[in-house]
């Protein structure tokens, strides 16, 4: 539904306001970020910095070299990438995990992570003692704030409405990729009265079906800020940001 590629956007708005940002791959399925950023050696990223913090080694001079640092127009951010190998997701533990936030919290302003979507509990595996997805539970736990991001035709919106009964965590409600071709007139109204009716929740943000935009921005693997910075989707990634700061 667009969770990565407004992470990374989100990410690079907040950088451009002013913050310190690190942007965080902690997907244990489908590690995206570096790639979409054009990042083709991503070194050990964030199982690197997990092993460190499991020992009590983690410090800004790790984090500065296990992370890249992407820098535009005179501004930068840090990008810690995902894991290069699926079969190592055991090797995000609890103790672990809160212990490389306290360190991003530490070196940032902001830290964006981009969680898989799956929180279904009692998944076990024969290799390890935890289950499939509770390290994205643990990061959701540990988070100050979630944003649940939601499609916007009706089979997106009734697979969100099912699958947020999982979510244990408080959240805030994006949109994306909202149109008239599938809601009819004022979708964005649509959404907002369902949600508010259904959920009892309003909308943070409301995101533009943009997809000729989001193509050159995987393209020319930049955010929407540099690959179509006047973009609708830019604007509307923006204006959450501010958003997000204001509130």
């Amino acid at each position: 539904m667009g969770k990565t590629n407004t992470a990374i956007n989100l990410a690079f708005e907040l950088a451009s306001l002013g913050h310190r940002v690190c942007l965080v791959d902690a997907s244990t399925r489908r590690p995206a970020l570096a790639p979409w950023l054009g990042i083709t050696q991503p070194g050990p990223g964030i199982l690197g910095l997990l092993r460190l913090a499991r020992q009590g080694r983690l410090d800004r001079e790790q984090l500065e070299r296990l992370s890249h640092e992407v820098s535009f127009e005179r501004r930068s951010l840090r990008l810690v990438s995902g894991m290069t190998q699926l079969n190592r997701w055991a090797e995000f533990d609890e103790q672990a995990i809160a212990e490389l936030l306290r360190g991003l919290d530490e070196f940032c302003d902001a830290v964006i992570i981009d969680l898989d979507s799956e929180l279904e509990a009692g998944l076990v595996s024969l290799e390890s003692t935890i289950e499939r997805n509770q390290p994205t539970r643990w990061f959701l736990e540990k988070a100050s704030r979630v944003l649940a991001l939601t499609g916007s035709d009706p089979v997106s919106v009734n697979l969100f409405l099912m699958l947020v009964r999982e979510l244990a965590s408080d959240y805030q409600l994006v949109a994306n990729r909202v149109r008239s071709s599938v809601l009819g007139r004022d979708p964005s109204r649509q959404l907002r009265d369902t949600y508010y009716q259904l959920l009892g929740r309003e909308m943070l943000g409301l995101l533009p079906d943009d997809s000729s935009s989001v193509d050159a921005s995987m393209l020319k693997a930049q955010p929407l800020m540099l690959a179509a910075k006047s973009s609708k989707l830019r604007e509307s990634i923006r204006q959450l940001a501010i958003e997000m700061i204001k509130s």
